[in-house]
């Protein structure tokens, strides 16, 4: 199954940074959209849409990781799924202490109990849900197609071998002591083992103007992200959720109600 995971902030000029979800809206001068035909565009030429797949409108993208496991859970959405991540952020932990919690505690539970993780900035939040995603081993490959002044913001430490330039992400379960030994080699040979290794999973950092989409997306999902997006870009939320979004199929898949 391919998933197609859409960040409003990905269609604004400009990369907001250090923000809470109850931050307030971007100035709409300083970070503007784009036009409505460009990102539409983008889409059809770009990620294959031509007209509309199940999925979901949200505000905040945390919300995300609890639709998916809603679906998981009924077995209507079969793991482990392709996600493409169309965002300004890679939503991999960077900038956030959630790393702490993840790698030293969760990942030391079974895979089946890690799908309610506590939440909050030292836990699951908008910008670390897809690292708890692949912890819960519902992702076979990710895809981060990111915007002019996004990218270069992947948690080193969930890359294969704590290497900033590897193509695959592999969580490792550590104790605090092993992080820290992880983290004081600032470039020497990785000496430390974790004490488990989760499987690997396939990772892409690519820019949106070489992006192409190999194959049609099964489901859509798009987040409004209101505190890294300007009130001026609603209209285009507004415009992809009509033209690409079927809310009651995907209502229907994940087992909420429709709208």
């Amino acid at each position: 199954m391919r998933i197609l995971d859409i960040d409003l902030d990905f269609f604004v000029e400009g990369v907001a940074h250090w923000r809470t979800s109850d931050s307030g809206r971007l100035d709409g001068e300083e970070y503007s959209p784009w036009l409505a035909a460009d990102a539409l565009s983008f889409l059809e030429q770009r990620c294959l849409l031509n007209g509309p797949l199940p999925g979901l409108a949200l505000e905040h993208h945390r919300e995300l990781f609890f639709r998916w496991r809603d679906g998981v859970e009924r077995e209507a959405l079969a793991t482990p799924f392709h996600v493409t991540h169309v965002d300004a952020h890679a939503d991999l932990g960077l900038g956030e202490i959630s790393y702490q919690y993840l790698m030293t505690s969760l990942l030391f539970e079974a895979p089946e109990d890690r799908v309610r993780p506590k939440e909050g900035q030292a836990g699951l939040d908008d910008g670390s849900f897809l690292a708890f995603s692949i912890a819960c081993r519902w992702i076979s490959d990710l895809v981060y197609v990111f915007n002019e002044g996004g990218g270069q913001d992947v948690f080193g430490f969930f890359r294969e071998g704590f290497d900033p330039t590897a193509n695959f992400i592999q969580l490792a379960a550590m104790t605090r002591a092993e992080m820290e030994m992880v983290a004081g080699l600032r470039g020497r040979p990785r000496e430390t083992r974790p004490q488990r290794l989760e499987p690997r999973v396939p990772f892409a950092e690519v820019p949106w103007r070489d992006f192409q989409a190999d194959a049609p997306f099964d489901l859509i999902f798009l987040t409004r992200s209101p505190a890294f997006t300007p009130p001026q870009s609603d209209v285009l939320f507004d415009e992809i959720r009509g033209q690409f979004i079927d809310e009651r199929a995907g209502g229907q898949l994940l087992g909420m109600a429709a709208r």
